[in-house]
């Protein structure tokens, strides 16, 4: 399968942060420091890349998947026909990742 790039976590889910740590920061916004970023970003990329068709992923801060694909079956797609990342990574429980890596939980 020949693959190409499907754009950048800021082109394709959040325009102005670059990558999936920045957002999950932003998100926690001033309870950051209460929360393990680290294991937030690693479980939300995970559920991300398990949430994408077969064959598209997110690697590093870029979604890679096959070339000149047009069926993505019951997955959404933005007006152009191609795949709605971002309808994706928002149907993801951001706040269930996190409440998982809660440092002053007890």
């Amino acid at each position: 399968m020949i693959t190409t790039d499907y754009g950048s976590w800021n082109r394709r889910v959040y325009r102005y942060e670059l990558t999936v740590e920045q957002s999950a920061m932003i998100a926690l916004g001033d309870y950051a420091d209460d929360y393990d970023l680290d294991a937030i970003a690693a479980a939300w990329r995970t559920a991300i890349n398990d949430a994408l068709p077969s064959g598209v992923t997110l690697c590093g801060n870029e979604f890679i998947g096959p070339r000149g694909a047009t069926n993505f079956g019951d997955y959404p797609t933005d007006e152009d026909g191609d795949l709605d990342i971002h309808a994706i990574v928002e149907g993801i429980d951001f706040d269930a990742i996190a409440a998982r890596f809660d440092l002053t939980a007890a």
